[in-house]
């Protein structure tokens, strides 16, 4: 079986060579534009990009819950997937860190926790560019925790801000351009055949990463090999202007499926289900993306920005199916958006804005013939067109009060043209008209407490992967309709001390015509989706920080969740009272940092989620799990060479759980098994 399928050779050597080249071109034009001292003003415009709410306030005085996780979480002794950090976030909850075929699934709060593959509900920002498509569709296959310097999540539904399918928000932070040239080249190799090359390079205005890894897995039919390149190149004029190229290129030719298991297959993690056997169950990706962001001060008080990227994405995957068991998609995704920021008054600032996206996926589906493309099955064209305008607002009327509002419209145009007529044509189109009001409230009468209050309101359409997967053939399914969502949330922000934070938060969430998936008996693993009546989410969050002010850092955060259906019928029978599924009712996650003055560290991590359910009926149920890891670190320093020796081992307990949950799945296929008791080892040079 050719491991490249869907990708001919000579368009994915001319398409890499191609953004190499023009990638490497623009970085050597550092000498061009010259460095001014007013980097303290690009500082805080990249700020106001990334912090979830556009405006930049700082974490403990957001009338909304925030969390935020910097460099050391990301540089220190992590392996395979950006689940791995992204887990210590309180109100996140991470799983599928094995499955590359799949990718990593997030969820906030539930909105995420049905998605059949990658991230579906929050919106993902890299570099103050959307890597969430507008359809609400996120994967981040073409990122790598050794890229990544911060992660910062708002829990709270975002439509207000970021429009569809924004449950929560996770921006995500590259790696700066350090103060001198230097760079960094780590080798790591583990368990399952894991290897993994890293090199990054660097100077003032500009910054190169790469990254290669190898994954042989735990499971059969479980490899996965991928490449990625990152660059940013920063230019500042002395009259306020600013302007950063961002450009991101990922291949990953093998990342193979071994599906879902019945719960016995727990004890038997090396095993992969049958179908996925068969048919050869995987995907192959390349996904290139560029972009452009350009900053202008307008006085001292007043900012203009501007952003513009184009990506495009060649996929094919094989499902565990005969009939229409290969998809091949072709996507190009693009975009510009422009906002002005300003300080009106002393105690009025805001932010206007308006963001047009595009979509285009030509999908092909033909049938699987063990392995093998067959005949054509459907092909269609699906458009998806997203036009957002914006206001936020902030009123300070007195010291301890702040009160932020926000309101966006948002028109979502979407269409499919069907160019396989042999079944009729399943041509047509839809059209969304949402407006999302959002208000936070936060008080500081006391010195180190703060407490705040908020109502949001969010959306989420059904995505282009979710409308084209129609139980009655080519076409959108036209039964699927948005969810919507109310949500209330009161917190509390306290700094215990010199040493301590404190975070709670409490809230409730409303929402109508939930999204659910389901699998039909004639195509295991391939997943329909339809609407329920209503639910309700309850949750609790609490986080405890130590601050690393001295050798030891670390936190805890706890979640509690209490989400159910309270409107659903569905095949006669009525479902109204049952849990979710794919979310415990607790989970917490913790980590605690050593740093000794001699160059090493030693972290410990836990993670222990409580049982949950697999299907909409709870009649399966998935046992908890707790999962301890350990990891240390020694730095030698030789004049202007570092050498550092990182170590670490994963599930010390050796619990045997499932590290994915496939909702609904059909044969009680919901259980991918974890890996037991595994290690690795790197080493890295830096100058």
């Amino acid at each position: 079986m050719n491991e490249y399928m869907g990708i001919s050779d000579k368009r994915r050597r001319g398409i890499i060579l191609g953004l190499l080249l023009h990638a490497l071109f623009l970085l050597s034009l550092g000498g061009v534009a010259q460095e001014t001292a007013d980097s303290l003003w690009l500082r805080e415009l990249q700020e106001v990009v990334v912090t979830a709410t556009l405006l930049p306030t700082a974490g403990q005085q957001l009338p909304y819950a925030e969390a935020r996780i910097g460099p050391a979480s990301f540089q220190r002794g992590q392996q395979l997937s950006l689940g791995e950090p992204l887990q210590q976030l309180p109100g996140l909850l991470a799983l599928n860190p094995y499955n590359f075929a799949q990718d990593l699934r997030l969820s906030v709060r539930g909105f995420g926790a049905r998605s059949a593959f990658g991230i579906r509900g929050i919106a993902v920002w890299v570099d103050g560019l959307p890597e969430s498509t507008p359809d609400g569709q996120a994967q981040v296959d073409n990122l790598d925790a050794g890229l990544l310097s911060q992660a910062s999540l708002l829990r709270s539904p975002a439509s207000g801000w970021y429009g569809n399918a924004a449950g929560g928000v996770l921006n995500l932070q590259t790696v700066a351009p350090p103060e001198e040239a230097g760079g960094r080249a780590r080798l790591s190799v583990g368990s399952f055949g894991f290897q993994k090359y890293q090199l990054q390079v660097g100077g003032p205005g500009w910054v190169a990463y790469g990254a290669h890894t190898r994954f042989e897995g735990y499971r059969e039919q479980s490899r996965a090999v991928s490449s990625l390149f990152n660059a940013k190149k920063q230019w500042s004029w002395e009259d306020g202007q600013n302007l950063e190229l961002l450009f991101n290129l990922a291949y990953s030719p093998v990342a193979q499926d071994p599906g879902g298991l019945p719960e016995e297959g727990l004890e038997a993690p090396g095993q992969a289900w049958g179908s996925n056997l068969a048919f050869d169950a995987g995907e192959t990706v390349l996904q290139g993306k560029a972009g452009l962001k350009w900053q202008q001060r307008l006085g001292p008080k007043a900012a203009l920005s501007a952003f513009g990227f184009y990506l495009f994405r060649d996929f094919s995957n094989r499902l565990p199916f005969e009939t229409g068991g290969i998809v091949k998609l072709f996507r190009h995704y693009a975009g510009v958006g422009l906002k002005l920021s300003g300080k009106y008054s002393p105690a009025l600032r805001g932010t206007t804005g308006i963001t047009v996206l595009g979509l285009s996926d030509g999908r092909q589906r033909y049938d699987n013939l063990e392995g093998e493309q067959g005949a054509l099955a459907l092909d269609q064209q699906e458009e998806w067109m997203n036009v957002g305008v914006y206001h936020v607002q902030e009123w300070r009327p007195s010291a301890p009060w702040r009160l932020q509002a926000s309101l966006r419209y948002d028109l979502n145009a979407l269409g499919v043209k069907d160019r396989w007529l042999e079944d009729g044509d399943d041509s047509g189109g839809q059209v969304f008209h949402n407006l999302s009001p959002a208000l936070g409230l936060f008080w500081q009468g006391w010195e180190n407490i703060g407490l705040y209050a908020n109502y949001a309101y969010s959306f989420e359409a059904p995505a282009l992967s979710e409308l084209s997967a129609n139980p009655t053939g080519g076409g959108f399914n036209p039964a699927l309709r948005p969810q919507q969502a109310h949500s209330t949330e009161l917190g509390l922000k306290s700094s215990l001390g010199s040493m301590w934070e404190f975070d709670l938060c409490g809230y409730q969430i409303f929402l109508r015509s939930e999204l659910v998936p389901y699998e039909l008996e004639g195509q295991p693993g391939r997943t329909y989706y339809s609407n329920a009546g209503a639910s309700s989410r309850r949750g609790v969050e609490a986080r405890l920080a130590l601050k690393p002010s001295g050798p030891l850092s670390g936190q805890v955060a706890y979640n509690y969740a209490d989400f159910e259906y309270t409107d659903f019928e569905t095949g006669g029978t009525q479902l109204s009272g049952n849990a979710l599924p794919g979310i415990p009712r607790h989970w917490w996650a913790g980590q605690l940092t050593w740093a000794f003055s001699q160059g090493a560290y030693l972290k410990a991590e836990a993670r222990q989620l409580g049982a949950l359910f697999a299907d909409d009926a709870n009649a399966t149920r998935v046992e908890g799990f707790l999962e301890l890891g350990l990891h240390g670190g020694y730095t030698f320093s030789a004049g202007p060479i570092t050498l550092q020796l990182m170590g670490g081992a994963n599930n010390i307990l050796g619990q045997a759980y499932a590290q994915n949950i496939r909702i609904n799945a059909f044969g009680g296929r919901h259980f991918e098994p974890a890996p037991g008791r595994n290690i690795y080892f790197a080493v890295e040079v830096g100058w």
